[in-house]
């Protein structure tokens, strides 16, 4: 029988929490930092471990690379590029932060570098499960909408999933989309790796970066091909078969990485008001890939489509998560 454990490790000043199983395999969560999934390492052979997840693995590597990478965290109230830094709302006009140097947008919410609270764990023979969650208070005249956002993370070794929850504490509606923004590694270059993608329409982007509204169909990935020298950084918008079709029905799109050692199954749950768009991101290093569940393609907050409204005092709740196989 398995048996699991938490343990917290700071990773230099910045509090981290260890989701770890009796044979070593164990899931990093920077609570101190975004809540990031900052590593996941699973036993491969003897007494090595392979690291499935790009993070930070020195102190002062979080302040230096994380305004750029923001590895493996929760991108609330909104994913993305806001455009400008500012949107309109029911007939106010809210100014963000361009809290980056490359545009002159919000990029990614408030919450990614936020210190989150741990709240519980417990495990049993199978799997262990630790919660975390994160108070926004709305004392900011860009988003004036108090909400509390719950990280449910369930870990077996093999595998990890994340219910994602949000909580409207204020008095108005409030206008929300979410993502996550984790890095996989299978310990090779992503050149060699072969990915396989749903069905999905490419969303066009002008001159600023942002979507157009427009789509196209895009099979590179479609049944499975090698990444090779490919440069990507694009959002692939879910069919109608995953969400817009059925307005209450909720099914998984999965994201298959292929290497030789194993695979990767990643998978979020689509539907309605769900994750129905795939941001991927191939870095320079070529050594990690981010496959990032997002509620929409970015910039909601201003054009609206999948944009989530959220009444008062009322919850919802999304979910994805990796299996490892070794071949």
């Amino acid at each position: 029988m398995s048996k699991f454990s938490i343990i917290s490790r700071p990773l230099g000043t910045v509090q981290c929490y260890v989701l770890q199983r009796d044979d070593g395999a164990e899931l990093e969560i920077l609570s101190g930092y975004g809540a990031g999934l900052n590593a996941w390492r699973v036993p491969t052979s003897g007494s090595q471990f392979l690291d499935l997840l790009f993070g930070y693995r020195v102190g002062d590597d979080i302040y230096k690379l994380g305004p750029d990478t923001n590895a493996g965290c929760r991108l609330a109230p909104f994913p993305g590029r806001t455009a400008y830094a500012k949107f309109t709302w029911n007939g106010n006009t809210y100014a963000l932060v361009n809290n980056v140097s490359w545009a002159p947008h919000a990029l990614h919410g408030f919450l990614q570098n936020k210190e989150w609270k741990f709240e519980s764990f417990e495990s049993d023979s199978e799997r262990c499960t630790a919660i975390f969650s994160c108070d926004w208070p709305g004392a900011f005249a860009g988003f004036p909408f108090p909400f509390k956002v719950t990280n449910k993370i369930i870990f077996t070794g093999e595998t990890y999933s994340v219910e994602s929850s949000v909580q409207n504490t204020g008095n108005a509606t409030m206008p929300y989309s979410e993502g996550w923004h984790p890095y996989y590694s299978l310990g090779e270059k992503v050149d060699n790796l072969k990915m396989t993608l749903p069905q999905s329409k490419l969303a066009l982007l002008d001159k600023a970066d942002l979507p157009t509204g427009n789509f196209q169909d895009d099979t590179r990935f479609v049944g499975g091909r090698t990444i090779g020298d490919e440069f990507i950084n694009d959002c692939f918008c879910l069919g109608e078969e995953f969400s817009f079709a059925a307005a209450q029905s909720q099914k998984q799109a999965h994201i298959l990485l292929e290497g030789q050692i194993g695979t990767l199954d990643i998978w979020q749950q689509a539907g309605a008001e769900q994750y129905n768009a795939i941001q991927i991101y191939t870095p320079p290093t070529r050594a990690s890939i981010a496959i990032e569940p997002m509620t929409s393609e970015p910039d909601a907050l201003n054009h609206h489509r999948g944009l989530i409204e959220i009444p008062p005092g009322k919850s919802r709740i999304f979910a994805f998560g990796a299996k490892f196989q070794k071949k």
